[in-house]
């Protein structure tokens, strides 16, 4: 008979294992506000508001619904085991990395928002030019003095939008929700990095083989016992006879 390998019990404590179901599923979650957040300010204005932040979300909520059935498949055979953590490793660098990206960008989107408040609602339109506001400002120079003209490009939809308050929340979520994923991925990270070490330190599970059915046990099954020598197919030895 083949032998078979016992499954080793996973490498981490029960709380642990609850610990990262749960901030699996926070993520999740948080994937599903950044998808949405994006998604809806996209499709409505076309500003590319999602352009890093919808594939980034599409990807992390992705590997963790992948880990989660993983676990859940394994809930009988293996409680607690989900994708190998070395894969984890990989994984999570990755999309640990790509969360920073998106904190960037968003944080980015937000300053732009914070920056464009004031011309595009103090500064004149130019006449020649109605997307773009301007500002003169003087100055003193070793020649003199100066009049320099500032421009700032804001046309009236975009002036409306940055005046939102709905789209400034928005925004604000993104920026949030970019940081909280870094956090739970950053974590998983370092815990894979922690449980990947741990189980190259385990021995090997060990090999289990099946009880042979036979030999039995002399009288153990057969009505007439086998002994030794004979034949299990054709029951016990039978004395030679000899007619001569």
């Amino acid at each position: 008979m083949e032998p078979y390998r016992r499954s080793a019990p996973p490498g981490s404590t029960r709380s642990w294992q609850l610990a990262k179901i749960a901030l699996q599923l926070l993520s999740l979650v948080s994937c599903a506000i950044v998808l949405g957040l994006s998604a809806s300010w996209t499709w409505e204005d076309g500003s590319g508001i999602g352009i890093l932040t919808i594939p980034i979300a599409v990807v992390t909520a992705a590997w963790t619904v992948a880990e989660l059935v993983t676990v859940f498949a394994r809930r009988r055979s293996s409680p607690g085991r989900g994708i190998h953590p070395g894969a984890h490793v990989g994984v999570q660098l990755i999309v640990f990395l790509l969360m920073i990206l998106a904190l960037f960008y968003s944080s980015m989107l937000w300053r732009s928002v914070r920056r464009s408040i004031a011309p595009c609602n103090d500064w004149p339109r130019d006449s020649s030019d109605p997307d773009y506001v301007y500002r003169n400002s003087t100055g003193v120079s070793s020649e003199g003095r100066y009049i320099s003209i500032n421009t700032f490009y804001c046309p009236e939809d975009y002036r409306e939008k940055v005046n939102s308050a709905a789209y400034q929340a928005a925004v604000q979520t993104l920026v949030a929700f970019c940081a909280l994923l870094w956090a739970i991925h950053f974590s998983l990270f370092i815990r894979a990095c922690i449980e990947t070490q741990r189980r190259n330190k385990e021995p090997p599970a060990p090999m289990m083989y099946p009880q042979p059915m036979w030999p039995a046990p002399y009288g153990s099954s057969h009505p007439y016992g086998v002994p030794y020598g004979g034949d299990p197919q054709r029951g016990p030895a039978s004395k030679e006879m000899n007619y001569a």
